[in-house]
């Protein structure tokens, strides 16, 4: 059995928590609470310690890698989260726990107290180097993980587990699914397997949280485009996404708009065209609006596509786009 590290904790203690307020502006949605979401992949985000289980490139100080290039990493990413000013902050491929603290210092040094993200969770497998975290400015009531065990393909890869966080958000609590997929290294339809397998197990927690009539959303880097997925026109006429496993369920893509167009600028660019990999699910009794790509700062390159980090010069942010949402519920 693979043993899975993760840690929740409140990052500081303050007097008093921020409070909560519903969506801004918007009369659909008098009667809910509305939080703000930033999802990103981070692109290999270690931090300075040499401990052995790094990707080779970050193994050593020879190869380049230093403290001071990673506290200028650490500093951008600040900025892109203060830039973004969300509730919850969904992070993947961040090496450790402590990496939150070096966030947390770093992003709430010059923030309100009321806009500090005061509780942090991470999940790591420990056949891993790099693992899922999750910052909020809302209590986080508990942590869960979800694992895949399937023996039918002989020896199962490495895959991250589904991390699971339950926030309290004033009176009422939402489920915030974390995924990581397999990737498409050593080929797409070799993988795909292990997607589906994880496509049924997130089908699974997301029904079984309708069935509980629990508020949930699932986010994170699918390493699966958007046109990979399965898509049924709902009664309403809109585009839903239907995640398949032993129980089937629609969710909504904000990637598509209620015309069913598609968002025009991708996550991820690859090949010298926009891949919709990383993505925002919701099931019926929750919504997502004002979906965005985040991608109006430094770390977008002149041409509009992501600025990933290279390690030889200490420049650059991550081969992903930042994605972000309001999540009512």
């Amino acid at each position: 059995m693979k043993r899975i590290e993760f840690i929740l904790m409140p990052l500081l203690l303050l007097s008093s928590c921020a409070c909560v307020a519903p969506g801004k502006g918007s009369g659909f949605f008098t009667d809910t609470q509305s939080i703000k979401v930033l999802d990103w992949n981070l692109e290999t985000f270690f931090d300075a310690n040499f401990d052995g289980d790094e990707y080779t490139e970050f193994s050593k100080s020879s190869a380049g890698w230093s403290l001071q290039k990673y506290d200028e990493r650490l500093e951008r990413l600040a900025q892109v989260i203060k830039s973004v000013d969300a509730d919850v902050i969904v992070m993947q491929e961040l090496e450790k726990r402590e990496q939150l603290y070096d966030i947390f210092n770093r992003v709430c040094s010059n923030f309100k107290i009321s806009k500090n993200y005061s509780y942090g969770t991470f999940c790591r497998q420990s056949d891993s180097a790099i693992g899922c975290a999750v910052l909020s400015r809302f209590p986080i009531k508990r942590v869960l993980t979800h694992s895949i065990d399937c023996k039918s393909r002989g020896v199962q890869p490495s895959m991250r587990p589904l991390m699971e966080v339950i926030l309290s958000v004033g009176e009422k609590e939402i489920t915030v699914l974390v995924n990581h997929w397999k990737s498409k290294s050593g080929g797409s339809e070799k993988s795909e397997f292990w997607r589906n397998q994880q496509e049924s197990l997130l089908a699974r927690q997301l029904c079984c949280a309708v069935e509980e009539d629990r508020k949930v959303f699932a986010c994170g880097d699918f390493n699966r485009n958007l046109n990979e997925f399965k898509t049924i026109k709902n009664d309403s006429g809109l585009i839903d996404i239907e995640l398949r496993g032993r129980k089937n369920v629609l969710v909504q893509s904000p990637w598509y708009d209620i015309y069913g167009n598609v968002y025009p600028v991708g996550s991820y660019w690859y090949r010298g065209a926009w891949e919709r990999i990383d993505h925002y699910f919701a099931p019926r009794g929750t919504v997502i609006w004002d979906f965005k790509v985040e991608r109006g700062g430094p770390w977008a390159s002149e041409s509009g596509t992501p600025v990933r980090y290279y390690l030889r010069d200490g420049t650059g942010y991550s081969d992903h786009f930042p994605i972000s949402c309001s999540i009512s519920f």
